[in-house]
């Protein structure tokens, strides 16, 4: 349980008086321990117009005794009133409705008072209320307009350099946004008929943008006719498709809309070339090859672990042991909650035989494999098609010999052929920490062909990094324009108070950033899990206090 806080504050120098005030939560997780505490809090545009940037101070009582923060620039954490301003574009800029969560822990004498808020400049204190609501991190879309209008978003990200992009409906602006340099979703509400359109500004010659789609009213719209609008971009710095990056000042056009649309709620958005993204989800995978009794209380998707492997599956050619897959894919299907398929195409747990094969037959049985899959298991939600590709990791061999240097590529669109409705994810560990650039050079040709809808990055062995780094490593990545899934996440810590504090800084920031799409962690169960300490309750069901944590910051 979470107790929130309701209060207002006035966002300094960038609106106007009528526009100032917005509203925002303050949420206390129930876990504050002996002498230390942890508070998120979660800052809300509910005004007109978009921010840029806030700040939020709260009066403590007695100093606050900051002793680390994430997602946000502390100022004045020995204080009575520390400040708290955003870090960065990413959470600075609020459409009307977006939110941003930071956190941060501190100390105490023994006795905890949740701390008043209120904004720099702005009126003090609030009114208060107490709910059970988590705040919450998804990057699904979901908007209700109300009152008949258009709801349409915006998926786009700049570089440095770009100033803004406006949104026009018929030829009325509605909406103007700074681009931040991560794939952001930015939303606006309009009753206005009309063409849409898309246009950008920068301040020079070599910022680029990149506009992925736009949704109206939870469907996608694509450019209207890339053809005409490829003249559309100002001559003198050439031009390119709306799925390219552009250059200079361009315009786009996606089309008419009728005006006093439908309002909608979506809890699923779309990804670039395959099917719907499922809404965003904290999964799970299997104990030991079966699914516990308890794992609905606690995850809302589900991976098997080793027996959706190629290997586990048909280590005879041509003689397959779907059954320990099946009891995965039936329990998801009772439960209503996404399957995922790991892995398809990975150079460690394949076929022992597939090495032995030519190139023709080793073709022949890798799509042999992704058709009877996906024949098998139609409504798999997302697919990590290939795995480890990065070079030192674990590229399929056998794939390459199979297709060439085009493995990558030719292995999604088997996945894609097969399995036309689900999100095909290229996977891989390292990215957030030491390997992020190699991982980026390896999945750019992929990305680039379209065939990829989604990244995967694994997350085990991140204890020792900072948040910092986690979240510039982490941008960099969202920098290629997909989704993310943090595919295999874990904090391997036998001290209960050690793990506690790594969940409590790194989660909120996977949770809340824009391109993160969803979050499996890789196991649950204290001493039957891949990573030693991983654990987050005990083989009776008793919860360790990371895992009481998680499940009320979920709400579950």
């Amino acid at each position: 349980m979470k107790v929130l806080i309701r209060f207002t504050l006035l966002l300094a120098g960038i609106l106007s008086a009528a526009q100032a005030f917005a509203s925002y939560s303050c949420s206390v997780a129930s876990n504050v321990w002996g002498s230390g505490y942890q508070l998120d809090v979660t800052v809300t545009n509910d005004g007109p117009a978009s921010i840029d940037g806030w700040t939020v101070q709260l009066d403590f009582g007695e100093p606050a005794n900051v002793t680390s923060s994430w997602n946000v620039v502390e100022s004045g954490g020995d204080t009575v009133t520390p400040s708290f301003s955003n870090c960065c574009g990413w959470n600075g800029s609020l459409a009307p409705g977006q939110s941003a969560t930071f956190g941060f822990q501190g100390t105490h004498d023994g006795s905890f008072s949740m701390p008043s808020c209120s904004g720099n400049g702005g009126p003090g204190g609030g009114s208060s209320s107490s709910s059970s609501s988590s705040s919450s991190g998804s990057s699904s879309s979901s908007s209700s307009s109300g009152g008949g209008t258009n709801t349409i978003l915006v998926r786009a990200i700049g570089t440095t350099g770009t100033e803004s992009i406006t949104l026009a409906v018929g030829g009325t602006p509605v909406q103007t946004w700074t681009l931040t340099t991560a794939m952001m979703d930015y939303s606006a509400t309009t009753d206005l008929g009309g063409e849409v359109t898309v246009e950008f500004t920068n301040d020079n010659d070599d910022a680029d943008v990149q506009v992925d789609y736009i949704q109206v009213n939870g469907d996608i719209r694509q450019a209207e006719d890339q053809s005409e609008n490829t003249g559309a971009w100002d001559g003198s710095c050439g031009g390119g498709s709306f799925s390219e990056w552009l250059h200079c000042n361009g315009l786009i056009n996606f089309g008419p809309v009728s005006g006093s649309g439908s309002s909608s709620s979506s809890s699923s958005s779309s990804s670039s070339s395959g099917g719907t993204l499922p809404g965003f989800h904290v999964g799970n995978i299997t104990t030991g090859g079966q699914v516990r009794s308890d794992f609905i209380q606690y995850w809302d998707q589900i991976t098997p672990e080793n027996e959706g492997k190629w290997g586990s599956v048909e280590g005879t050619r041509d003689v397959y042991n779907w059954g320990p897959l099946d009891a995965v894919y039936d329990y998801a299907q009772q439960n209503n909650i996404p399957f995922k398929a790991h892995t398809l195409v990975w150079g460690s747990q394949a076929p022992g035989w597939i090495g032995g094969l030519s190139p023709a037959e080793q073709r022949a049985e890798i799509e042999e494999w992704i058709r009877d899959f996906c024949t098998r298991y139609p409504d798999t939600a997302m697919i990590d098609v290939v795995n480890e590709a990065t070079p030192g990791h674990a590229p399929a061999q056998y794939a390459q010999s199979a297709f060439g240097n085009d493995w990558i590529i030719e292995s999604f669109q088997l996945a894609r052929q097969y399995c036309p409705n689900a999100t095909l994810i290229l996977n891989d560990y390292n990215v957030l920490s030491w390997d992020t650039q190699a991982f980026i050079q390896m999945a750019t040709p992929a990305v680039n062909a379209g065939v990829v809808d989604a990244i995967g990055v694994q997350a085990h062995g991140l204890e020792g990094f900072s948040v910092a780094e986690l979240e510039s490593n982490l941008n960099q990545v969202a920098a290629l324009g997909l989704p993310i899934y943090v595919s295999e996440y874990d904090v391997a810590e036998t001290n209960d108070q050690l793990q506690l504090q790594i969940m409590q800084a790194q989660f909120p920031l996977f949770y809340n950033h824009s391109s993160v799409a969803g979050i499996t962690l890789w196991g649950y169960v204290v001493n039957r899990t891949w990573v030693t300490g991983s654990g987050l309750i005990q083989e009776n069901g008793t919860p360790r206090p990371a895992m009481t944590w998680l499940m009320n910051y979920l709400g579950r």
